[in-house]
């Protein structure tokens, strides 16, 4: 089988070297160049795209634009004056798929069949042979050209036999990449202006649930100084306008990702034409005023962050207040370990702890004074200053010497004005809130971002290893706070996105497990994602947390991005519509419930798909 190539650039020509030694292939490209290398490596020239056409059985593009590639099937010396039936082509540009099948209706018509198989990863990942391909047309032609894309990369996945599909697949896959990127961006800057070192930061969010593709590639590089990409911010621009037009052109709108484009284009018309989509960093670090890569005082203080350990498990009594869904979690994880002490107003949950081994205390000040170590887990920092400084509060049995661990999700002013109080009275606070959920607290793979003196942080340290050995030193007191409200911030943007964006393929006729296998491999996953999808298609939760607590926590995360000057625009955008949502539907719903508004936004059913 003979095969030709036409698209040389960046992208197309690591995909056609793929080919070379395996197929017999021959080229074409308007950069003779290009053309020239492929000539050095043993591949075929032809003179013209018509030429390539009569001499290959199968044709294949990548070119920039859809209108491309309409020019090189039916223009001058185009493909359609060599084609003849029974040739197929594969178009693999990332294009617009309601034109792409008005091209597929032409070439059948002349019995030539066309596939789009549109790829995501990057040009390292081609070269590699691992790039995400997305393949839809008809079956006959895929089974013909499979053996082809699979020579390109083992990473090949059928998106139904509709032509268009697979670069509809794309455009999701690309709008959540944006979407999340300009989040992820954004949310760190306020972590960054607010004190935290962007290595603390990428390592946290990598061990929480609000991992995604930015964070686990274009972070780490960023730390350490180098490129993750070198995609050109233009054609992101041209992807995330393509999706959000097939949002429109279906009736689903895409708020968050119109940010997105807003900012992508502010990128482009500020920085220039020639900007690559690393360059958005520059970006968000002039509207932030601040820089992510860490500086010399920033890194130092990172590398500092391993707290070496000065008590053991078993040395420290240990008393916890707050029996919520995650406190009792907590608990019980510390109870495989250790006697724990208990506290909550509310005497059945004490009593099914008990009834576990935990020790009920018949007070605060007694839990207080049985205790080397308290930790707390409340609704917000409120609620621990009650429980701390209260009528008949912890403050009652506290002595110079205890340590308070405060593992609410809190305003980290607050928790910082608490402990300068409790300072006095010789007492430390360490903040250690967590991230994960009850199921991952009883399983111990809890991310816990611990803050304070770093002597009381390596003397607890056992203690919260003994929850998960994921914990993460994030600084002075009240650090741990903001970092666990940069990662809710990203998990909540995480969320929303892919809702947003599952909502647009769906109602352009996308399948729900075609979105999920492939964004699950390729830039767009997010470890939200992952979860969200598969309680989107069967129901059930994917979190236990109540809106009114995700409400909470993004208030919070915008403030401190307000009074350190970091515009968080998606961040924000997300938090009113997570406010919108919690009017709806009530504060005591589930943020499982979310997906119901952007069902009826959409006019869509996520179970039908």
């Amino acid at each position: 089988m003979k095969v030709g190539y036409i698209g040389l650039g960046a992208m197309g020509a690591p995909l056609a070297q793929r080919l070379i030694g395996t197929y017999d292939l021959c080229v074409w490209d308007i950069n003779t160049a290009a053309v020239a290398e492929f000539e050095k490596l043993g591949a075929g020239v032809a003179s013209s795209a018509a030429e390539l056409a009569y001499r290959c059985d199968v044709l294949m593009l990548c070119l920039p634009r859809t209108e491309n590639v309409r020019q090189v099937i039916f223009g001058a010396q185009g493909l359609a004056q060599g084609l003849t039936p029974g040739k197929i082509i594969i178009d693999q540009t990332s294009g617009v798929p309601e034109q792409t099948r008005d091209i597929a209706r032409q070439l059948e018509a002349k019995g030539v069949a066309m596939i789009d198989a549109p790829v995501a990863g990057g040009v390292a990942a081609a070269r590699a042979g691992k790039v995400t391909i997305m393949v839809s047309g008809p079956d006959s032609a895929y089974q013909t050209v499979s053996p082809i894309l699979h020579a390109i990369s083992s990473n090949v996945f059928r998106c139904g036999e509709r032509v268009g599909d697979g670069q509809a697949i794309k455009l999701v896959n690309n709008v959540m990449n944006a979407a999340c990127r300009l989040a992820t961006l954004e949310i760190v800057a306020m972590g960054r202006k607010s004190g935290l070192p962007l290595a603390t930061l990428t390592d946290l969010l990598n061990k929480s649930t609000a991992r995604n593709r930015i964070t686990e590639t274009m972070l780490p590089a960023i730390v350490e100084g180098r490129a993750a990409t070198n995609f050109a911010l233009p054609l992101m621009v041209k992807d995330v306008r393509q999706a959000i037009e097939l949002g429109m052109n279906a009736g689903a709108p895409m708020p968050v990702s119109s940010i997105a484009l807003g900012l992508l284009q502010t990128g482009v018309n500020t920085l220039g034409q020639d900007a690559r989509l690393e360059d958005v960093v520059k970006l968000i670090e002039s509207m932030a005023g601040t820089r992510l890569r860490d500086d010399a005082m920033s890194m130092s203080m990172s590398m500092s962050t391993s707290t070496a350990a000065t008590a053991g498990r078993d040395e420290l009594t240990v008393g916890y207040v707050g029996l919520g869904a995650m406190g009792a979690a907590l608990v019980r994880r510390l109870m495989k370990f250790r006697k724990v002490q208990v506290f909550d107003v509310r005497p059945d949950i004490v009593r099914d702890l008990e009834a576990d081994g935990a020790v009920a205390a018949s007070d605060l000040p007694s839990l207080a004074r049985d205790c080397d170590v308290i930790m707390i887990c409340v609704p917000d920092s409120t609620v621990v200053r009650e429980v701390v400084f209260g009528k008949g509060g912890l403050r009652e049995g506290l002595a110079a010497g205890k340590v308070v661990i405060d593992q609410t999700t809190g305003d980290p002013s607050v928790t910082r004005q608490t402990a300068e109080e409790l300072r006095a009275l010789g007492v430390a606070l360490v903040d250690a809130p967590v991230s994960g959920g009850p199921s991952g607290a009883q399983a111990g793979t809890v991310a816990i971002m611990c803050s304070g003196a770093q002597d009381v942080c390596a003397r607890v340290r056992p203690l919260l290893e003994s929850i998960s050995p994921n914990v993460v030193y994030c600084g002075e007191t009240g650090y741990g706070h903001i970092a666990k409200l940069v990662k809710n911030a990203l998990g909540a943007c995480n969320r929303l996105i892919a809702y947003e964006a599952v909502a647009m393929g769906i109602k352009n006729g996308l399948k729900l497990r075609d979105m999920e296998k492939v964004i699950n491999s390729g830039s767009g996953w997010s470890a939200t994602f992952e979860r969200v999808v598969p309680v989107l298609a069967a129901g059930g939760r994917s979190a236990s947390l109540r809106l009114e607590l995700m409400v909470k926590d993004l208030r919070l995360a915008c403030e401190t991005a307000m009074n350190c000057g970091a515009p968080m625009l998606i961040a924000n955008a997300v938090r009113n519509a997570v406010e919108a949502g919690a009017n709806e539907l009530g504060g005591d719903a589930n943020i499982d419930e979310l997906a119901r508004l952007f069902e009826a936004r959409a006019g869509i059913t996520f179970a039908a798909a």
